[in-house]
């Protein structure tokens, strides 16, 4: 297991109410402490099937965000996990959750044949969904593995001086080399090939009325649809080049930290993603940001890493917002499952963009 276990009693055969609520205690606990307890629940024997699966689709709620591979600090014996997590997806193989993390799991442990079976069921039970279509390709042997090349058009968006003093067109062709030395897999492995194709200053588009410049310096809350719309929009090929990854060097901005904030942004916006690097973050300063916005960019999400503090060698898609931890130096590549996502969004990108 993970981590160790702590004391806790179930009875052996528990009303849906009974588990609705510890359930719902369990919920109240840090999200390191609700891993411990649903493992504990999970490997006691004398639980009903109702309960035990309830049990099991409140555990895959986190269980989903874990790996063995994320960090070093963290590996564990994945088998109780599998076990677990395979008997509750037999119980209801249609429940999204259950699906992505019982395969994440399979295709981390090297578990392959396995895996062709369950995402046969994943795919019919939900034919839209991304982790599905990925999955079944890598456990097929259909997932395009050469890796694409993909042009990236950089445009500084911010007024800041320093911002502009700092993202020049040298510094931005340095970020083409930064990525392609860090977005690869835990082994190494290349995923994609990144180019430097263009730069725009920002003294070059003050006089741009698009409504997509005004993120550069924005002091409203992040809105992600909002932004997506406005950049959708753009058609002013000096910001938005419609066949490229367009990043953008921005100057973040919180209400807690002002611009003294550095959050960026990775958005893979149906295949026609963008970046949004704080200034701060530029020549891979801070949590290897470049990586990690650039994984969002081609569909990954968060991950977590239990107790990871700033120095913990973790994935480069973890994060503290997803409360396990810190997110940590994000110096460890790509598992196998987020790889094949990667891969499998890279073919539907590289023909969105028109590079085909």
């Amino acid at each position: 297991m993970i981590l160790a276990a702590i004391t806790f009693t179930i009875p052996s055969v528990a009303p849906s109410q009974d588990v609705q609520s510890f359930i719902a205690q369990t919920e109240q606990l840090p999200r390191v402490q609700r891993i411990r307890v649903y493992e504990n629940a999970l490997s006691q024997q004398r639980i009903d099937p109702t309960s035990r699966l309830a049990i099991t689709k409140a555990f895959a709620e986190h269980a989903v965000k874990l790996s063995p591979l994320y960090s070093p600090s963290t590996q564990w014996n994945a088998r109780p996990w599998i076990a677990a997590l395979g008997a509750g997806w037999k119980a209801d193989p249609s429940d999204l959750t259950l699906s992505i993390a019982y395969c994440q799991m399979l295709i981390d442990a090297g578990e392959m044949r396995r895996l062709a079976t369950v995402t046969e069921q994943f795919q019919k039970s939900h034919p839209n969904s991304h982790e599905a279509n990925a999955w079944a390709a890598l456990a097929s042997g259909k997932l395009t593995q050469g890796p694409l090349e993909f042009p990236l058009h950089f445009c500084v968006l911010t007024k800041s001086p320093v911002a502009n003093r700092n993202a020049t067109e040298a510094q931005c062709k340095r970020e083409v080399e930064i990525l392609n030395n860090t977005f690869r897999t835990s082994d190494g492995k290349q995923l994609v090939k990144f180019t430097f194709k263009s730069f725009t200053p920002y003294k070059a588009i003050t006089g741009s009325d698009e409504e997509f410049l005004q993120y550069g310096d924005s002091t409203t809350s992040y809105n992600s649809n909002a932004m997506a719309d406005a950049f959708n929009r753009c058609d002013d090929p000096a910001i938005r080049d419609r066949n490229a990854i367009n990043v953008y060097i921005f100057d973040a901005y919180s209400h807690a930290e002002g611009f003294r904030d550095i959050t960026s942004h990775g958005t893979r916006n149906s295949n026609r993603p963008y970046v949004l690097l704080d200034h701060a973050r530029l020549n891979n300063a801070i949590q290897n940001a470049e990586a990690h916005e650039m994984g969002h960019a081609f569909g990954l999400g968060h991950v977590g890493v239990p107790n990871a503090k700033l120095s913990t060698s973790t994935n480069i898609m973890t994060s503290a917002a997803e409360e396990f931890g810190s997110g940590g130096k994000r110096d460890i590549g790509f598992s196998p499952a987020q790889s094949a996502i990667i891969l499998y969004h890279a073919v539907r990108t590289h023909s969105r963009l028109g590079l085909d």
